[in-house]
Parts: C-alpha cells; structure tokens; sequence
C-alpha cells in the first residue's frame, strides 16, 4: 500500500512538474517571438531599438501567442540580444538552463541554418533540459 502512495505522489510531482516547465518554456518562446517582432518593427516603418532592454517586452500581449511561429526566425545577434533581458534570463534559470547562454544558439540550431524557428528553437530548449531525447 505505501508503495502505491509513493507511486501516485511521485506521478503527481512529475505532472505538476511538466506542467511547471511547460509554462515556463511558453513563456520563453512568448518573449522569444515578442522580441523578434519588436526587433523586425522597422521593417514597417518604425524605429528597432538598439538593444532589446529598452523596449518593452511585455507589450500587452501584442505577441502573446506565438501563432504565427513558421514567420519567425530568430539569428545569432537577435538571440543573444534575447538572452541578455533579465526576464529571459530568469526563465532560463527556472528552465534549469546551463550558464553558458551564449553557446545554446549554435547546439540549439540543429539544421545548421543560421536562424531558430520557434519550433527548432523549443525542441532543443527541452533537449538541453532533457525533457526529449
């Protein structure tokens, strides 16, 4: 009988777990993709700023879905502009993310494109936590 309990709480841990990392992760690719459009504002006229901290990259949930996901496709310099937020990086930290950002882009990039898509980008976040094989 006590096995059965340990089991049911270890299942229960494991799910909420998931659940954590899963939420955490979405918050992540949100601020990913709010982040590449705030970044590409001036292909529509508008001034890009210099560096991302400056902007807002909580912006109302202009972005908050990342829906339209096959548009984006983040580079090296957008993404270590990314990492160097502090939101970011605290999610990163919650995602138990090795310290060493700035080298994730070229292990993240598995077709070896120059660019993330958001898809690529979320696979290889969970395949550096080792959520996926």
């Amino acid at each position: 009988k006590a096995a059965k309990e340990n089991d049911a709480q270890t299942a229960e841990q494991y799910s909420r777990e998931s659940v954590r990392v899963a939420r955490t992760t979405r918050e992540l690719l949100k601020k990913f993709a709010t982040a590449y459009h705030v970044y590409h504002a001036e292909d529509n006229g508008r001034k890009a700023p210099k560096r991302l901290s400056q902007t807002r990259m909580n912006m109302g949930g202009l972005y908050a879905d990342v829906g339209d996901h096959e548009a984006i496709a983040i580079t090296k310099d957008l993404f270590l502009l990314i990492i160097q937020d502090r939101t970011v990086q605290k999610l990163m930290d919650e995602l138990e993310l090795p310290p060493d950002r700035a080298n994730l882009f070229e292990i993240i990039d598995a077709d070896g494109s120059g660019t993330l898509q958001i898809t690529e980008l979320l696979q290889g976040l969970l395949k550096i936590r080792g959520e996926i094989s």
